[in-house]
């Protein structure tokens, strides 16, 4: 669904609503997610970057994207 929302297709509707989902996540999960997502950097790259475990990374990602499924899915509804 980010990637989606990503695409040239996306309408500015949604471009928003992840915008917005975005902003409403800490900023630990934020930055994790632009890194990945938007910068195209691997797991071990963020870990190096941010001083964290590649653990810490994962974790990070997978409930930062979890908030932003639940927030768009609100949003959606």
């Amino acid at each position: 669904m980010l990637l989606e929302a990503l695409s040239p297709d996306a309408s500015e509707e949604e471009r928003v609503m992840l915008d917005q989902a975005l902003q409403g996540l800490p900023l630990e999960q934020r930055e994790v997610i632009y890194l990945k997502v938007f910068e195209g950097y691997t797991l071990r790259e963020i870990a190096e970057l941010c001083g964290i475990s590649i653990n810490t990374v994962g974790s990070r990602l997978r409930y930062g994207l979890a908030a932003l499924r639940h927030a768009l899915r609100s949003e959606m509804l």
